[in-house]
């Protein structure tokens, strides 16, 4: 859900008689870009994250001293489905930081909000795709090694 103007980085206080500048679209250009993004993968419009369409949400690491969350969304579960979203609220990246999957193997890397894509001054921490393997964690059948950058958020889903 967005805020009239927040993929501009508006700076001004929301009056619904005050229209959007529309001229910020260059400046704002990577961030407009990000949100592209994020309505696609909530779109399924690649095909592999049905689970953002879905209506199940279990939010299942929650680690209060690292303030990181993680939380599984699907439809009906399965490959092209099971989405994982997972959330760094400090200034500190994560390296080798360990998270449950809901199934094993490769988990791909949909999305990354530290990418310079999205602006030069982001911090590009890598966040490469993940390999689950079947040992249970947090309360899930399969475990992973994750990287996440510092105020970012990732999102992970598999092809098969």
């Amino acid at each position: 859900m967005l805020f009239e103007g927040q993929e501009m980085l508006e700076d001004r206080w929301f009056h619904d008689k005050d229209p959007i500048d529309w001229s910020r679209t260059e400046d704002e250009y990577g961030i407009l870009k990000m949100y592209r993004h994020l309505i696609a993968h909530r779109r399924n419009l690649s095909g592999v994250t049905r689970g953002l369409c879905g209506q199940n949400i279990h939010i299942y690491h929650y680690n209060d001293g690292a303030k990181v969350i993680a939380y599984h969304r699907w439809d009906k579960q399965g490959p092209k489905d099971s989405v994982v979203v997972v959330v760094n609220l400090t200034n500190q990246g994560r390296d080798e930081y360990v998270i449950g999957f809901p199934r094993a193997g490769l988990w791909k890397t949909r999305f990354n909000s530290d990418s310079y894509k999205y602006d030069p001054n982001f911090a590009n921490h890598p966040s490469p795709d993940v390999e689950a393997r079947a040992e249970q964690y947090d309360g899930l059948p399969c475990t992973g090694k994750i990287s996440i950058g510092p105020y970012t958020v990732v999102i992970f889903s598999q092809d098969e």
